[in-house]
């Protein structure tokens, strides 16, 4: 490990940071002695959410939380991975005669008096509005996927929806579980729902209700008195933004956050977390995956081939084992191992920088007099941005910076607030190369259709999350395919192909599945690890302080 100008190595600079008196109690609404507040709860992230309407494109795990505070989905999915029922009376099945034997018909009863926040009843004209929202062209929704397959939405009465579709769509119940409802009442009046006040102020159904925002510091909400699921025990949550990880520990030492999740605890405090007073610390394994996204529209990364060398040339082993030390999972695939679709055929073929320079040159990327490569008058050189404050993230940077450096390829760390990276910076794909996170699009099933096909480059159709502006016909086609078939063997080898392809033209490459360590007050109680979702606070409603 090097040493800088003050002769201590980087980690060493690390913990005196975390010790220093950078970190001190805050005051005021931040106070620490939970004993002293049981009414008052609250939870600390490195990331700030910036717009709060649930249909629109979301910094998953950061806005997942005033998602969840706010606004409903017709069902949820559980700890144990089962659906349960929240603003719908019941999860639709065959077996309940909700779902048609084909699969293409769908009749889903609603709860009764339900109140969004402002007092206005819920009804099914409701869940008709936030489809129509979600298929609406002009509106960049997060994901049309299985919605777009919707040739009827008949409202039967005030309580009751029946769906046809055009094809069955396996994870149908997934994009409902994913989607939050918007009320009609307010938005069927606004003439943009991408620019609507309501996205910075919104009306929901939910169990918290948002009284203040302080930009870069903090999000009160009140206790919802009228929630369908019982009044939240917790009176005042509140959510706090710390962009610097290891300053956001410290404030959990101090008692100003009860609990930091999202990204945690810095993976070398871990052990450390672990054995501190009146704290539980939880691993727990998340749906996400650390990429490298390429931004496929810019030259440098045109060629399937130069990604591929480009991948090939990174360290991904000797990232996990020494800067996440060793709490992330290799994989080859935008799913975790354990995920039943995971392809178990692909092979790990990093690092190797010999045959990475090989195909460079091949590519006709010949290294210039000042030690890059270039192209056409084009610099292999480009940069590469995260969400500044990570360590483990500024860590992989720098690996990854060396790994690059030595086949003649130079990238420049380029990290900003998470407010602004993962903006229209990431959603309008004006990146060069991103390290990023992202979960499967559609709950815990494999389709990827919002990620990577052609269709969903928000950059060019104004809808999806192909942020990367990855195109193939035979990508798209199996994605089609995908999310039709029934037969899980079938559904297997389809995505099997996709994650061959993927890994072969590396649109983005992946690095680890991801795990956190959150620590959690052991005053709260209530707290259910979900392994399922991206939102630490899906059950926040049941959360209560001892």
């Amino acid at each position: 490990m090097s040493k800088n100008k003050t002769g201590l190595t980087r980690r060493e600079v690390l913990k005196a940071a975390s010790a220093s008196s950078l970190i001190v109690p805050a005051g005021g609404i931040f106070a620490p002695a939970i004993a002293q507040r049981r009414d008052r709860l609250i939870f600390g992230t490195t990331q700030e959410p910036v717009q709060f309407n649930p249909l629109l494109y979301v910094n998953a795990g950061a806005e997942n939380i005033p998602e969840a505070c706010m606004f409903d989905a017709l069902w949820d999915v559980n700890d144990k991975g089962e659906f349960i029922p929240n603003l719908a009376a019941r999860i639709p099945t065959r077996e309940n005669g909700d779902i048609a034997a084909d699969g293409r018909i769908w009749r889903i009863h609603l709860k009764r008096e339900v109140k969004w926040s402002d007092g206005q009843p819920f009804t099914a004209k409701d869940v008709e509005f936030t489809y129509q929202t979600i298929i609406n062209p002009k509106v960049a929704v997060r994901s049309r996927s299985g919605f777009d397959l919707i040739t009827n939405f008949k409202i039967v009465d005030d309580y009751t929806v029946e769906i046809e579709l055009s094809r069955p769509y396996v994870p149908f119940i997934w994009a409902w579980q994913n989607m939050h409802i918007v009320p009609h009442h307010l938005l069927s009046k606004e003439a943009d729902l991408n620019t609507s006040g309501f996205n910075s102020n919104p009306v929901g159904t939910g169990p918290y209700l948002l009284k203040s925002r302080v930009a870069g510091s903090h999000m009160v909400y009140e206790a919802n008195p009228n929630y369908h699921r019982g009044q939240p025990k917790i009176r005042q949550f509140i959510h706090k933004f710390v962009p610097d990880q290891l300053v956001a520990y410290g404030q959990v030492k101090t008692g100003e956050i009860d609990y930091l999740g999202v990204s945690g605890v810095p993976f070398d405090r871990w052990r450390e977390a672990a054995s501190l007073p009146d704290r539980t610390f939880i691993r727990l394994p998340q749906p996400w995956v650390q990429f490298v996204y390429f931004n496929c529209a810019r030259p440098q990364f045109s060629d399937p081939k130069v990604r591929r060398a480009l991948y090939l040339a990174l360290d991904m082993q000797k990232s996990l084992d020494d800067v996440y030390l060793g709490t992330y999972q290799r994989t080859l695939s935008y799913l975790h191992t354990s995920h039943w679709a995971y392809n178990k055929d692909l092979k790990e073929e990093t690092p190797n920088p010999q045959l990475a320079a090989r195909m460079l040159d091949e590519a006709g990327w010949k290294i210039g007099p000042d030690g890059i490569r270039e192209k056409n008058g084009v610099k292999m050189k480009f940069t590469m941005s995260t969400t500044a404050g990570v360590p483990a993230r500024q860590g992989t940077q720098a690996l990854f910076q060396q790994n690059w450096k030595a086949i003649g390829v130079e990238m420049e760390i380029k990290n900003m607030p998470a407010s602004v990276v993962w903006g229209e910076y990431t959603t309008k794909s004006q990146f060069d190369t991103l390290l990023v996170s992202w979960e499967p699009t559609v709950g815990m099933d494999p389709d990827y259709t919002a990620r990577c096909h052609s269709k969903m480059i928000p950059a060019k159709t104004g809808t999806g999350s192909n942020y990367t502006q990855y195109e193939n016909e035979e990508v798209d086609r199996l994605l089609e395919l995908g999310v039709t078939q029934t037969d899980i063997e079938e559904r297997k080898k389809t995505y099997a192909r996709i994650q061959e392809i993927l890994l072969e033209e590396v649109p983005f490459a992946p690095q680890g599945g991801v795990n956190q360590g959150h620590i959690i007050n052991k005053a709260l109680r209530g707290v259910r690890p979900n392994q399922y979702v991206v939102d630490a606070t899906w059950n926040v409603h049941e959360w209560s302080l001892e």
